[in-house]
């Protein structure tokens, strides 16, 4: 992969309270040199930010590096337990 890009960027407010719920993160990366390639639309909730942050105290691109390490931590491979027979 030569690298994993921003192709989309939402915020989602509460139409009632104007409180920002979420940022939805859209991500693509691609290798030049085959046909492999990854999309990936990640949602970065309130908790996922350091405490004490608001989503209105965070930049665009803090938000974005927090999408690409939820990406990279929710499609690492994970040891499996074998169930026992």
């Amino acid at each position: 992969m030569n690298g994993i890009n921003l192709s989309s960027f939402n915020y989602r407010f509460d139409t009632t309270t104007g409180k920002c719920l979420y940022a939805q993160v859209g991500l693509h990366g691609q290798n030049a040199d085959s046909t492999e390639f990854v999309d990936a639309s990640i949602r970065i909730n309130p908790e996922d930010l350091p405490e004490g942050s608001s989503f209105m105290q965070m930049t665009m691109d803090n938000i974005v590096v927090l999408a690409k390490k939820k990406l990279a931590s929710d499609t690492a491979i994970k040891e499996q337990t074998q169930a026992q027979q």
